[in-house]
C-alpha cells in the first residue's frame, strides 16, 4: 500500500479551500446590502405613517406647510432627516381649480458614504377620508 496524497484529494481540498474563501470574501458585501434593505424598508415605513397622519386631518384643517419629520425612527437612519410638504394642487393636475392638497413626504439618510432618499406624493381632497 502507497502512502502518499492523490491528484484528485489534492485538487478537492484545493475546490474547498477557494470555495470557503471565496464566500467570506462576499458576506461584508451581503451585510452591506441587508442594511441597505433595512434602512429602505425604514424609511418607507416613517414617509407612509406621515401620509397617513396627513389624509387624517380634516381637510379645512390641512395649511400649507413645510415642516420637518418628527418621528423617532429617523435615529434608526444613518444622518436621516425627513420633510413633509403640503401645498396647492399643481395646475398641471388640478385644472378645475379642484380643492386638493398635494403631499410630498421626503425621507433623506447617509448609506456607505451616498445620499439616500425616498420620496411620496399623494393627493387629499375636500370630500377624501374621513370627510
Amino acid at each position: 500500500m502507497e502512502k502518499g496524497v492523490s491528484l484528485i484529494e489534492s485538487l478537492l481540498v484545493v475546490v474547498i479551500i477557494g470555495s470557503i474563501v471565496f464566500l467570506l470574501a462576499n458576506i461584508p458585501n451581503a451585510l452591506m446590502l441587508i442594511s441597505k434593505a433595512r434602512h429602505v424598508s425604514l424609511a418607507r415605513e416613517i414617509a407612509v405613517k406621515q401620509i397617513e397622519d396627513k389624509r387624517n386631518i380634516n381637510y379645512s384643517n390641512l395649511v400649507n406647510d413645510n415642516s420637518a419629520i418628527s418621528d423617532s425612527r429617523l435615529s434608526l437612519l444613518p444622518q436621516g432627516v425627513g420633510t413633509v410638504v403640503v401645498e396647492d394642487c399643481p395646475a398641471a393636475i388640478c385644472a378645475n381649480d379642484e380643492p386638493i392638497k398635494q403631499v410630498t413626504v421626503t425621507v433623506s439618510w447617509v448609506d456607505n458614504n451616498k445620499a439616500q432618499n425616498i420620496n411620496l406624493n399623494t393627493l387629499i381632497g375636500e370630500e377624501g377620508i374621513n370627510q
